[in-house]
């Protein structure tokens, strides 16, 4: 029997993996009917038609703004369910995910209030009751009904929704809810689950891997073990995609590098993960400035531009600066890859002698191709308030334990050192690296994310 499967994909995170991914074309292959319910530029949905060969039936996604009581209550049970969650865990840092942003008069009223609200909530029973009051007031607003509308014009069998923390999609949920159309979810990042933002429920959950589905239900009891799919993620098919993946030699030539060199990727993080990150690099060019066959390639976050990194790259000529090829939007929620960017991120990884940074997700991607990661453990001299010692006590970082799957560079002055046996003897730094990748990603070797999500969904 024909389904109608609706993709909500109500920012820019879910692009890559739902429409770069083979995920739509799985569907129509199955002899299904695909929906994109999104937020998107109408260029993006006509990009991923002309990927995949196939004409897409897209609706406009439009996202309203909750009323007071409605965020209040929600930034309460997330607070709330941080400080229980760091108690479980005896992990402190995961109270560093609370927002503490106060840039507007709105702001300034609403968290101190959710804080002295959150702090009523004891136990969990408190805080699912205080949740059960929000999707309660959730389905009177306008925005529910408009949903509800809007799904029946549709006339939808599955809404799955591509990102799981994006808060004005929970009345979206419920009005599906309410049709008793299947609603389906899956957890974007290997990092997301701990920090206490999954704002609705839905049919089933999407997982990568038994690591993942272990934390759904430890963070959310209340979550049968039947709802909880494991498909790994489609964002790592790409690299096992031949046809994403270049020569070392045509790589070399489109991005101005020496091909009879070796490369060190020095990918940046986000100013608030590592403030210090421009002098991390100046660390690392300058380690390894005498090294003839050696060059380092800075790739920032693409979130972000190279602004603070600029005096370092005019400073050092054994750097070759490669921007990541994204859109950038007015808010995190608009910046998005695109596809080209997907192909130098696996040819970085394939091509690529190990990656140097702070603590990324990098060290993931590269392990696709066995590829050794060093993960940067000291601080600088002038970072009184801020430490790596914080960033590697983050929650998702216990996934290493009984592991060694990063190399570790513990000063300044083992830069060089570390990255000179990673080059030659590579087996020797982070042996464990596909151990980890299978822990955290547990892909299918015969199936693909894309054909495993598929699956899920037309079940």
């Amino acid at each position: 029997m024909k389904k109608r499967i609706c993709l909500l994909i109500p920012d820019g995170v879910g692009i890559r993996n739902y429409l770069y991914s083979d995920v739509l074309k799985h569907i129509k292959e199955a002899g299904h009917e695909v929906v994109v319910w999104h937020s998107l530029s109408d260029e993006v949905i006509k990009i991923a038609e002309q990927m995949h060969g196939i004409s897409i039936e897209a609706h406009a996604f439009e996202a309203f703004p909750d009323p007071f009581f409605i965020r209040l209550y929600r930034e309460a049970s997330t607070y709330a369910r941080l400080h229980l969650n760091a108690k479980a865990k005896n992990n402190e840092t995961l109270l560093t995910n609370w927002n503490t942003k106060r840039n507007t008069l709105g702001k300034k009223v609403l968290y101190p209030l959710a804080e002295q609200l959150g702090k009523t909530l004891k136990s969990y029973k408190s805080v699912e009751k205080l949740e059960s009051k929000i999707y309660k007031l959730q389905q009177k607003t306008t925005a529910f009904k408009r949903y509800q509308a809007q799904l029946k014009a549709m006339n939808v069998d599955v809404l799955f929704c591509t990102h799981q923390r994006v808060p004005h999609v929970v009345s979206t949920m419920l009005a599906a809810q309410s049709l008793e159309i299947k609603t389906v979810t899956s957890i974007f990042s290997w990092d997301n689950l701990p920090k206490a933002r999954l704002p609705f429920r839905a049919d089933k959950y999407l997982v990568w891997s038994d690591y993942m589905q272990e934390e759904l239900q430890e963070y959310y009891p209340e979550i049968p073990k039947e709802a909880i799919v494991k498909t790994s993620t489609p964002q790592f098919d790409f690299y096992r995609d031949e046809q994403v993946l270049q020569s070392r030699e045509a790589f070399a030539k489109q991005y101005g590098l020496d091909p009879l060199k070796k490369w060190v990727l020095f990918s940046g993080d986000d100013v608030v993960t590592s403030p210090f990150d421009a002098k991390y690099l100046e660390d690392t060019a300058q380690a390894l400035s005498a090294e003839e066959n050696i060059q380092i390639i800075f790739r920032q976050v693409p979130v972000e531009t190279a602004e603070r990194y600029q005096s370092v790259l005019n400073q050092y000529k054994n750097i070759i600066h490669i921007n990541p090829e994204w859109q950038h939007g007015k808010s995190w929620g608009g910046f998005y890859p695109k596809f080209s960017d997907i192909s130098l991120l696996v040819n970085l990884a394939k091509h690529c002698a190990t990656v140097v940074n702070v603590g990324s997700t990098m060290a993931l991607d590269f392990s696709n191709f066995n590829v050794p990661g060093l993960y940067i453990n000291y601080d600088q001299p002038h970072s009184p308030n801020w430490t790596v010692e914080v960033i590697y006590r983050f929650q998702h970082f216990r996934s290493l334990e009984g592991l060694d799957p990063v190399g570790w560079i513990n000063s300044k002055e083992e830069i060089a050192e570390k990255v000179s046996l990673a080059l030659a003897q590579p087996e020797k730094i982070g042996p464990d690296r596909k151990k980890w990748f299978e822990r955290i990603v547990q892909p299918d070797h015969h199936k693909t994310a894309s054909q495993r999500i598929v699956e899920a969904i037309l079940k």
